[in-house]
């Protein structure tokens, strides 16, 4: 029989307690703080919570702030900047993401002009920006992604596709990769930016722009190109793996750097064995499936210390762990990832029990402090989300941050 992760009724009562204060404490954010509208740390994050709160529990939210502050969102569009961090792409992904939640009103035409907006601001050849998700032109993937399930997105994912190969490096063997571009500010090598340097974290590296890549093997126009791209850069990104697993981790957060990566979303083994599952699926390349899965069970093993987790968000804390297995176990269902689930809810959860609420808190490595962050890549709600998915099993969101 098929192992089965579960939680214990206590477990189910500290959820149901840790939900209601999270969403008390995001909505008074929302409410009373002057907050950017941003997706990873702002506005649209928090209210991707809140409407998830909502479907939990629709108690715990007030719907008429919550429509109060969707609406000024909407407002605010024509003000913001691009990037997918603190701009436009992530909060158009969000108001695509709730347009579709709701299919019998979707409205087709809500975001057209951010699509027209989005195709001319991109189209620069070669690109000359950053190329990562946080800050660059793979972070505009999710919602291109997230809009060609119900449009054609050929043009604005053509634009993508068009950026990312004129920034890519090729090698003779077949192996394509992306250098940190010189004047990027996610350079570990700062003073020497001609030097190349090749980032292996999803949310700054190759792994994310394969990621951001991999949807738009659906466009028909696109496919042979795209499929090139991805083989090319799956190839050199299995050459990076460290050829000794035991005692470290089996990549590292640069190419030819040691190999004692952190478990996280951000860098790390266990969304490059995500992202490798992902498009080894998806192009019938059962040889990436299977070395993925070597990957993943390796991480498995590793805990809080070796994890070098400190702290609870998504980003790389223990709640995100969870839903990182919760993944992994949709994508190669095994009784491991299950184990490494279910260790991360109890550890979690134990944390609150010991520690009260400040086992949510962020920590910051700059000042070697814990502080409240109410955010979804590193606070409250993206805490609240993985909280939620645990119930429902509905990770439907983490597209936003290229897992799916």
């Amino acid at each position: 029989m098929a192992e089965q992760f579960s939680l214990s009724t206590q477990q189910r009562d500290t959820i149901n307690t840790l939900l209601a204060i999270i969403t008390d404490k995001v909505s008074t954010s929302v409410r009373d703080a002057d907050l950017p509208h941003g997706l990873l740390s702002g506005l649209a994050g928090q209210l991707l919570f809140l409407y998830k709160a909502y479907e939990y529990d629709a108690s715990l939210v007030d719907e008429a702030l919550f429509t109060e502050k969707l609406d000024a969102l909407q407002e605010g569009l024509d003000q913001q900047s691009f990037e997918m961090s603190n701009g436009l792409a992530g909060q158009a992904w969000l108001l695509e993401y709730l347009n579709q939640a709701d299919p019998e009103n979707y409205d087709p035409e809500l975001l057209e002009e951010i699509d027209e907006l989005f195709r001319e601001s991109l189209d620069h050849q070669p690109w000359q920006g950053e190329i990562e998700m946080v800050l660059g032109l793979s972070g505009f993937a999710p919602y291109a992604s997230r809009r060609a399930k119900q449009s054609d997105q050929t043009a604005l994912y053509g634009v993508i596709v068009n950026g990312l190969e004129s920034t890519a490096t090729r090698f003779d063997n077949g192996h394509i990769t992306w250098s940190q571009p010189q004047e990027s500010v996610y350079r570990f090598n700062k003073d020497e930016p001609t030097e190349p340097e090749y980032n292996l974290g999803l949310a700054h590296g190759v792994p994310g722009i394969i990621a951001a890549l991999l949807p738009a093997v659906q466009i028909p126009a696109l496919k042979e190109r795209v499929t090139t791209l991805l083989l090319g850069a799956c190839d050199w990104l299995l050459e990076q793996q460290s050829t000794d697993c035991t005692s470290h981790s089996c990549f590292g957060s640069s190419a030819g750097g040691e190999h004692h990566s952190r478990l996280g979303w951000c860098y790390g083994d266990l969304t490059i064995a995500m992202t490798l599952a992902r498009v080894g699926q998806q192009l019938d390349r059962p040889s990436y499936v299977e070395r993925a899965l070597e990957i993943g069970l390796h991480a498995a093993g590793r805990d809080e210390q070796s994890g070098h987790i400190t702290d609870a968000g998504l980003c790389h804390g223990f709640y995100g762990m969870a839903v990182i297995y919760q993944i992994l176990n949709q994508l190669m269902p095994h009784p491991r990832f299950v184990q490494a689930m279910q260790y991360w809810v109890d550890y979690s959860l134990r944390q609150y029990t010991e520690r009260g609420v400040e086992s949510l808190y962020s920590y910051n490595g700059l000042d070697k402090a814990y502080n409240e962050d109410f955010g979804f890549l590193m606070g409250y709600a993206g805490i609240g989300l993985a909280l939620t998915s645990l119930f429902d099993d509905d990770t439907g969101w983490v597209d936003c941050l290229l897992m799916a």
